[in-house]
């Protein structure tokens, strides 16, 4: 059985009952210290310098940490008097009844209008993901899981990628877990690339596990592809980018091409142009799958049957050209020669006036 020390007591400050009875599962043991610590020293106007020392933290870490709490309306930032607003059912409602007449009757025409198909990608603001946090278990449970996944504590950037993802996106969160977990699997946990493989995926429609899997394994495909070509093309960069993994999936399962045509592709490519472009090598594996050229001796027999038929072109319209007056000039070179050779050459002296 366990106790308090009643001597500890002596020097004590308050701690709000919702931190443990609302945020003791939800935040993780960063987001607590620099909370209780701030509490501790100095609730109104804490020096965060000071505080990063004592607690031996990075400041952008420690801003991430504070930021949980300022998502929540616990902490208060940018000497705001009051903790951002928390859009719930009851303070809309709220707002709703309060309206004029008049207001009340335009909202009621707009609310008949459909919503615009079109997604936006917006980014949440604070007040919003705190009211997303508040008012959904599973929004909640999705940013506590993702922090444990990825190692670290997210902030207010990795919340708006979470978020959009499932939002906008329309992926479910076992969905955005198996994404994360690839994402973690190969290295690549920043926001930018996680945003861009979760858009690609909410744009096919990777809305159940069993598409997520084989997406997962289309994208494994995608690296092994990658490590084929850079090897055969000395590109130094270890992985490729999120847009470069679409093109490599689309080249291998959707058209069937192998890292030996991806690579002659590249060739094509630089022969013509200075830089990496994919959307180049795009072009030229379509053209050959649209030409029903699946493997390099296909493309070798196509590219020899195309010099074959531009060389016959080129004897046909020689034969067809008329005699040109080099050969005339030639004829008439030979006569004065050889004339010149059979003649008698004469000497003839000029007469005086």
């Amino acid at each position: 059985m366990y106790k308090i020390n009643q001597n500890e007591m002596d020097s004590s400050f308050r701690i709000p009952s919702s931190i443990v009875d609302k945020h003791i599962r939800l935040a993780n043991e960063h987001q607590l210290k620099v909370l209780l610590w701030i509490m501790r020293s100095s609730p109104d106007n804490p020096d965060i310098d000071e505080m990063c020392r004592a607690l031996k933290m990075k400041k952008d870490d420690a801003l991430d940490y504070l930021q949980y709490w300022v998502l929540t309306g616990v902490l208060l930032c940018d000497g705001k008097d009051e903790a951002p607003a928390v859009k719930t059912e009851k303070t809309a409602a709220a707002k709703k009844d309060s309206a004029p007449a008049e207001k009340k009757e335009a909202e009621k025409e707009t609310a008949v209008k459909p919503a615009p198909p079109a997604k936006e990608y917006s980014k949440p603001s604070i007040s919003e993901i705190a009211a997303r946090i508040e008012e959904s278990p599973e929004v909640s449970f999705m940013f506590r899981e993702a922090q444990t996944k990825l190692g670290k504590t997210i902030g207010y950037d990795m919340q708006c990628v979470l978020l959009m993802m499932h939002d906008y996106d329309g992926l479910p969160v076992e969905v955005i877990f198996m994404l994360i977990d690839y994402c973690v699997s190969i290295g690549k946990t920043n926001n930018n690339y996680i945003a861009t493989v979760g858009r690609n995926w909410g744009e096919d429609e990777i809305d159940t596990i069993e598409k997520a899997d084989e997406r997962i394994n289309a994208l494994r495909n995608a690296d092994t592809l990658w490590k084929s070509l850079a090897d055969l093309a000395g590109i130094q960069n270890p992985r490729p980018t999120a847009n470069q993994t679409a093109f490599l999936t689309k080249w291998g399962k959707t058209l069937g091409f192998g890292a030996d045509m991806i690579y002659l592709a590249y060739e094509e490519m630089a022969d013509h142009t200075s830089k990496m472009s994919f959307p180049y090598m795009d072009k030229v594996l379509v053209n050959w799958y649209e030409s029903g050229i699946k493997t390099p001796k296909q493309l070798e027999e196509q590219k020899k049957a195309a010099s074959d038929a531009r060389k016959d072109k080129e004897k046909e319209k020689a034969k067809t050209k008329s005699p040109d007056t080099a050969k005339e000039k030639s004829y008439d070179i030979d006569e004065v020669e050889r004339r010149a050779m059979n003649n008698d050459i004469r000497y003839e002296r000029k007469k005086k006036k």
